[in-house]
């Protein structure tokens, strides 16, 4: 589909497949588990190279008395990727009521799906997407001799960038590339204690353009140089 939006919530739970999803200037490649969520008027584009199935719902556009727009409004104001395998074991039973359609079936899928929106919510206030921050720890810390972008991590996290800054704000009280960062030095700080490789080699092996641009940085930092850390380390073992 084309560039387009909606006056209203929508949900896309991809069932197999994966699904190509366009936003903000971004591509996220969606798979069977995930579930995005785009808020009112974010302009996005949907496409698949090997076709998906999908669970799609669109929220009414006016809130609702039981105040599930409103949850949504609060909670929800970027668009959104979360991770919910455990939505593939209820589909079976939400599928059966939609198709039934008596009242009482009625009922039974609006309670279900009260359940996953109220959870959509608690789960992206709360940043609890799974392995969120062990995900985010292990690809900074592979990526330690690299030039990391916050774009590249927002994409490798499936989230957009405005809600990963929020969470990793949360979770460790600064942005991601100041995380970034104060990895790097504490993986420098290891290496200048535990090891003997050059401080060369370090600065290389963290991707500091050269030594002169290390030292500098972990100045900084650290308030000493590289050579004054490794020699006040040895002498306090």
């Amino acid at each position: 589909m084309d560039e387009h939006n909606h006056p209203y919530f929508q949900f896309i739970y991809v069932i197999s497949g994966v699904l190509l999803f366009r936003i903000g200037g971004e591509e996220y490649s969606l798979k069977r588990g995930h579930l995005c969520i785009i808020p009112p008027g974010q302009y996005h584009s949907l496409g698949s190279l090997t076709g998906y199935y999908q669970m799609g719902i669109n929220m009414q556009q006016k809130k609702d008395p039981r105040g599930m727009i409103a949850l949504l409004e609060d909670y929800i104001q970027d668009f959104t990727v979360l991770e919910l395998n455990e939505l593939l074991e209820q589909l079976p039973a939400l599928e059966k009521e939609c198709k039934e359609l008596t009242k009482l079936a009625k009922i039974k899928a609006a309670n279900m799906l009260d359940t996953l929106v109220a959870s959509c919510a608690e789960k992206a206030v709360n940043g609890t997407e799974v392995n969120f921050k062990n995900q985010l720890l292990t690809y900074l810390n592979k990526h330690l001799s690299m030039r990391v972008t916050l774009s590249e991590v927002a994409k490798e996290l499936s989230v957009s960038q405005s809600h990963l800054e929020r969470l990793v704000k949360k979770e460790f009280g600064c942005g991601v590339i100041e995380l970034f960062n104060q990895l790097r030095i504490g993986k420098a700080c290891s290496l200048l204690s535990n090891s003997t490789d050059s401080i060369e080699t370090i600065a290389e092996h963290l991707g500091f353009y050269d030594t002169s641009h290390f030292s500098h940085y972990f100045k900084q930092k650290i308030n000493m140089n590289p050579t004054q850390y490794r020699k006040h380390k040895n002498w306090t073992k």
